[in-house]
């Protein structure tokens, strides 16, 4: 019924099928055919032809009311479709753990909003596998994560390399033999994928220091599991935490060493109790991706911060 009514709307405004004709670029007797087609469709005629100039019937009054609001609804959706093509609007939520990392993903968050800062963010730090079942079930759009996930399911995109380190309190006697095996502030500002071979340890060097590891159902935890299995060695627990940044506080008090991601260690010279080594071992070397579900697609608000993210893992890592 309301196909075409910009007709019937432009002969309204204008009071003149003429004027209305002239103004739509098309002929008269075309646009009195499409009228009176909308009317034969409609049930009822919407113009009072014998009036001077052409004025609504009843039940045009009502066709023109309908006509309006239909018009109403289609501007405020493109004004929509608008705001959330120019990022003027819209919303973002990002899952994961690690996410308080003192480098990297804060910058990237920081970015995304000064570039966009009309888009409402959400952040949620949560385990790895929580992540994932918040993503799978829509109540986040994107997560960040190590843990290899199914390609045919989900979109992966590269972040960044992270290394796993081993941080040893600087009075444990076990530094005394590794000192030229200890990471100094210039391979972290070189770059941890330029450290020789030969200066990465191997976890049966640490077979009896004390160890800060996390719960058993972190990501991480497994990497580090896998560390020892591949040396078929049992490693020392004496606490477990939850997340990296309380086992690395422990480290720095002195309680036990821990293993954790470079990305969590954001100025080697602050660390003055601790002493750094890279480990060996193909499960010391994670990559980080940026995840979402294939199923729900991507907003361009989830393009714009992946853009960001990326730029961001090739220029700090």
């Amino acid at each position: 019924m309301f196909r075409n009514m910009e007709y019937i709307l432009c002969v309204y405004k204008e009071c003149s099928f003429s004027k209305a004709a002239e103004k739509m670029r098309i002929s008269q007797p075309s646009l009195s055919a499409t009228v009176k087609k909308i009317e034969e469709k409609a049930g009822s005629q919407i113009f009072d032809r014998k009036t001077t100039p052409v004025s609504l019937t009843a039940f045009g009054v009502e066709y023109i009311r309908g006509a309006e609001q239909i018009c109403g609804i289609q501007e405020r959706i493109q004004n929509i479709a608008y705001e959330l093509d120019t990022l003027q609007s819209g919303d973002l939520s990002i899952g994961g753990s690690n996410l308080s990392i003192a480098n990297i993903v804060p910058k990237v968050i920081c970015d995304f909003k000064k570039a966009y800062p009309h888009i409402n963010l959400r952040i949620l730090e949560t385990s790895t596998l929580q992540s994932k079942h918040l993503l799978d079930s829509g109540e986040i759009d994107l997560i960040i994560t190590n843990r290899p996930l199914n390609t045919d399911e989900y979109k992966r995109i590269f972040f960044y390399h992270e290394y796993l380190l081993l941080a040893v309190p600087r009075d444990f006697a076990v530094n005394e033999s590794l000192q030229a095996k200890q990471l100094t502030a210039g391979d972290f500002e070189r770059g941890l994928d330029k450290v020789a071979a030969d200066k990465c340890v191997s976890p049966t060097e640490f077979a009896d220091v004390p160890l800060i590891l996390l719960h058993k159902d972190n990501y991480l935890r497994l990497c580090t599991d896998m560390l020892f299995e591949e040396e078929q060695l049992l490693p020392n627990i004496i606490l477990e935490a939850e997340q990296s940044a309380i086992s690395y506080n422990f480290a720095k008090y002195g309680l036990g060493a821990t293993i954790l991601s470079n990305t969590l260690i954001d100025d080697v010279h602050k660390d003055s109790s601790l002493v750094f080594y890279k480990i060996a071992g193909k499960y010391a070397l994670r990559d980080k991706f940026i995840c979402y579900r294939k199923k729900g697609g991507s907003t361009i608000a989830m393009q714009r911060f992946i853009e960001i993210a990326v730029k961001n893992g090739e220029r700090d890592i």
